[in-house]
């Protein structure tokens, strides 16, 4: 059995990560790592015809020869993503000399993260794990997820968000109960149906008495 991941979400945004290879693989890797707006950096004397594209548009910053020691200079991650474990095991040794996150692909050992099989909403993000056991069990997962969470959660996301703000702003936001009982089946329909002021006034008529009703519970109590 393997030793327990702790499952969490990394900022790497604007932070330069290093791909190792240019096949399936790595055009994977590459591909989540924009989508986290992470600045790229590819390395392998061959690419697969997409990460060309993408350093055709400036995307990823591409060098086509082997790995060399001096491409984990600057970097926060690093991937080796190539069809050769013994190169991949070698920058996740030289990774990890530096105290840099490795992942070896399909190397256990020389891993200290996984990238999940993620199910996206916008910025809702459903990610599955399998600490590295199974990635075809994990993108199964994914898919059933993906074909089971409505559309409309990313838009659910983004006015949630918005109202939580324009509560805390005031004071105390409303527990987990009172935010359970209004996001009903009624909002999801109005976001469906692209009425979003509608679906806001639905959370707001529990939300907002909720939250003078806790405001006045935590003053109440401060009080005493």
């Amino acid at each position: 059995m393997n030793h327990g991941y702790y499952p969490v979400a990394l900022d790497v945004g604007g932070k330069r990560c290093l791909v190792v290879g240019g096949g399936t693989i790595a055009t994977d890797k590459v591909e989540g790592l924009l989508l986290a707006n992470a600045r790229v950096t590819v390395v392998s004397p061959t690419v697969a015809d997409e990460i060309e594209r993408r350093a055709a548009r400036g995307e990823v910053d591409l060098r086509l020869r082997p790995f060399e020691t001096e491409d984990l200079d600057g970097i926060y991650l690093a991937y080796g993503a190539t069809d050769d474990k013994n190169a991949n095991a070698r920058v996740a040794a030289e990774g990890r000399a530096r105290g840099l996150l490795v992942n070896a692909v399909d190397d256990i050992p020389n891993c200290d993260f996984f990238a999940m099989a993620i199910t996206r909403r916008r910025d809702l993000q459903v990610a599955v794990s399998t600490s590295g056991r199974s990635p075809a069990l994990a993108r199964w997962v994914r898919e059933y997820l993906d074909a089971a969470l409505a559309p409309e959660l990313g838009d659910s996301l983004d006015l949630l968000g918005d109202i939580r703000d324009e509560l805390k702003a005031r004071g105390p936001i409303p527990p987990y109960e009172d935010w359970h009982e209004a996001i009903a089946d009624d909002v999801f329909q109005r976001l469906r149906d692209g009425d979003r002021e509608g679906a806001r006034r639905l959370l707001l008529q529990v939300l907002g008495p909720a939250a003078e009703a806790h405001r006045d519970l935590v003053a109440a109590g401060a009080g005493s």
